[in-house]
């Protein structure tokens, strides 16, 4: 350390020891000496007792000082921490942005000596909070199954060496059989007394992940098993629980499961309302496999790119529209960064670097494609983040809200926009219980492991999509939002549905977005741009098809699963060999569509490259790195069969045997029925759409 820095920093911890010290005269000069009149909440000070405005004056100051004078305490923030003091438990229930880490960080300045633990659903949110922890000045580390196993790391945890510890809740207990050396340091009553005070950030988890509902078990029963933690700890240890995001149902479980004791608890319950989000839908036309539906994104001819992340329900998806993405890209921008992709199955290097770039507002990456479990609370650290997109409803509207909460954490104006697949405007609602307290009850009431997406989604979702009435004002209903600010705005538009009383507050996606949505209308056609849009573009022109005796057969059916297994094992092949392979997956050269195709399709529609390009509707781009190659691969697969065939001496009799079976029998086993096969039977000429639609690469 510098020097002058460490001179800094001794001058820092005395003024922090010295206002520990302070008494309340002391505290109220120097109050009033240094503290900014417009953000020190004096009028909420000066009503309370001697012993609760010392704590609340010295902590202001503490946060003061420790933030190099630019942060003040707001009210709640000293009303939690006096009730810490009190030996209280308390719930707070704010909206995403609103200040909760500062409740945590409070006590460890107030008391240096002590230690707390704070429960942390994810390791990237860990990594976050140490971060933020250790800026402030407070020794912090995070406590997960990747936490090393030496004992002088141990040692240090057992002796008190880090004021705060930020744990998975499976390091509390038993878990999987196994006892985390945590679980076994805290039956340590030694141990257990250091731990002054227990936070619980996002804690709806304990429901939404701990709990079992309508058939289907815990995801994450840890989560459910947090009010054994307070058996273990010396009684009247209060317990301080935070989310952005608590509905009415799911507050009262917490409460239950915590064993808060209702008349002494703090209930603490800010305005949820994000006033500088506008809330938008757009039905998915097609499937969600038809990646047109992301046109709106990047325009064509390329202009600009807003600041986007886009919520996939799986990492193959997630992949596959990374991929056609890039493709809308001009050349020289391709594979540039701009474009990325962050799941769990990629290694830790990669995703701190996309992690890094991405939160930097002078990052390279714009648009970032990722799954729920790797991103929650991923955006902390990103300011500049415009767009939250949920390509595909949510299941519960709580994850959505806690999705939208991740834009603008600054304050500037963002965007969530919801996606949803065109079965949530027409699926029954007969299924759902009637009588359930929990708005995000699935609508077909009991599922099992194997219920489908649709039937798990919840009413919420469903009506939140479907929605004629303000968009906030169903999210105010949600939450049970009384406030004054339940309905405020800070920009011009609210939501994109129309507001009879006020026109101005309806948000034009049309014009807000670099390029153009694609609709489609009651027959069918689909268009880029609306009905309203003079200039939109029709995108798939009626086909012409051809008499069916004109078209070739499709390949054999007992010779498809060699040639899938070929294509499969040389793409593996290619992209281990790839130099960009850390940023373009397999799915990039082939995905399990494209296999799939091209194992169906005739052979004698495969005798060329540019065959091949036409069959996949490919680029000339993929044509150039990869066509060649997958021509060389069906090549070799056919030569081989010809020549075993050949060796057999039972092609032409196989072959008369079987075009008889068609012809007296309506067809052979060897075939699909006409009526299952795919586009890609159809001339070339016929095939319209420019999209490869893809599925999970299914590797053996």
């Amino acid at each position: 350390m510098d020097p002058h820095d460490h001179s800094i920093y001794q001058e820092l911890r005395q003024a922090l020891q010295d206002i520990r010290q302070k008494p309340l005269p002391a505290l109220q000069a120097l109050a009033l000496d240094i503290l900014p009149s417009d953000s020190y909440p004096s009028q909420f000070i000066d009503s309370l007792d001697d012993t609760h405005k010392t704590i609340s004056l010295r902590a202001c100051l503490l946060v003061f000082y420790a933030s190099k004078r630019t942060i003040i305490p707001r009210q709640y923030q000293l009303e939690t921490m006096n009730a810490l003091e009190d030996g209280r438990d308390i719930l707070v229930d704010s909206g995403t942005g609103s200040g909760k880490t500062l409740c945590m960080i409070i006590p460890n300045l107030m008391h240096p000596h002590t230690t707390s633990i704070t429960i942390s659903p994810l390791k990237r949110l860990q990594i976050t909070q140490v971060t933020e922890f250790q800026k402030w000045g407070i020794n912090a580390i995070s406590i997960n199954e990747d936490t090393p196993n030496t004992p002088e790391l141990w040692n240090q945890i057992r002796d008190g060496y880090f004021q705060h510890l930020i744990v998975q809740p499976e390091q509390l207990g038993s878990f999987h059989g196994h006892m985390p050396r945590l679980a076994r340091l805290l039956t340590s009553v030694q141990f257990a007394r250091k731990i002054a005070r227990v936070h619980i950030d996002e804690i709806h988890f304990l429901y939404i992940a701990g709990l079992p509902h309508y058939g289907l078990p815990a995801f994450r029963p840890a989560w459910g098993g947090l009010n054994e933690l307070r058996l273990r700890l010396p009684k009247g240890t209060p317990v301080q629980a935070h989310s952005g995001t608590l509905p009415p149902h799911i507050k009262s479980a917490v409460i239950e499961h915590l064993n808060f004791n209702p008349s002494t608890f703090l209930s603490l319950k800010l305005s949820t309302n994000r006033p500088n989000i506008v809330y938008v839908t757009h039905r998915i036309v097609g499937s969600l496999s038809d990646f047109r539906n992301l046109d709106f994104l990047i325009s064509n001819p390329f202009t600009h790119i807003i600041k986007t992340v886009v919520y996939h329900d799986d990492t193959q998806q997630c992949a596959d529209a990374v991929a056609f993405n890039e493709r809308r890209l001009p050349p020289e921008l391709r594979n540039t960064g701009l474009i990325r992709h962050y799941h769990g199955g990629m290694s830790k290097a990669y995703l701190q670097h996309v992690f890094d770039d991405f939160s930097n507002p002078k990052g390279t990456c714009k648009i970032l494609h990722t799954t729920e479990g790797a991103s929650t609370n991923f955006f902390r650290a990103s300011t500049s983040m415009i767009l939250s997109l949920d390509y595909g409803v949510t299941q519960k509207k709580l994850t959505a809200l806690q999705r939208a909460g991740r834009g603008g954490r600054r304050g500037q104006m963002a965007v969530y926009l919801c996606m949803a697949e065109p079965w949530a405007y027409s699926a029954s609602l007969d299924g759902v219980e009637l009588n359930s307290t929990d708005p995000d009850r699935p609508i077909a009431g009991h599922l099992t492991k194997y219920s489908r997406k649709p039937a798990r989604t919840g009413l919420a979702m469903v009506k939140y999509v479907r929605s004629k009435v303000c968009l906030r004002e169903l999210i105010r209903q949600y939450l049970a939002d009384e406030s004054r600010e339940a309905l405020n705005v800070s920009y011009e538009w609210c939501c994109d549905l129309d507001h009879p009383n006020d026109p101005s507050r309806k948000f034009d996606k049309r014009s807000f977005f670099p390029g153009r949505f694609i609709y489609q209308d009651e027959d069918g056609r689909i268009y880029a741009g609306d009905v309203g849009e003079a200039d939109r573009e029709h995108l798939n022109p009626p086909k012409s098809r051809k008499h069916k005796a004109n078209r070739l057969s499709n390949r054999r059916v007992i010779d498809r699963v060699g040639l899938q297994a070929e294509l499969r094992s040389w793409v593996l092949s290619a992209h281990s060999s790839d130099p960009l392979r850390a940023v373009r997956p397999p799915t990039y050269i082939l995905d399990a569509k494209a296999i799939k195709t091209l194992s169906t399709v005739h052979p004698d529609r495969l005798s060329s490259v540019s065959q091949v390009v036409a069959v996949l509707e490919e680029t000339d781009e993929w044509e150039v790195e990869w066509g060649s190659n997958v021509f060389a691969v069906i090549s070799a697969y056919d030569a081989e069969l010809q020549k075993a065939a050949e060796i057999s001496g039972a092609g032409k009799t196989k072959t008369a045997t079987r075009a008889k079976g068609r012809k007296e029998m309506g067809g052979d086993d060897e075939y699909e029925p006409a009526a299952k096969r795919t586009r890609n039977e159809l001339p070339l000429a016929d095939v319209s759409t420019n999209v490869r639609r893809s599925d999970p690469l299914a590797l053996k």
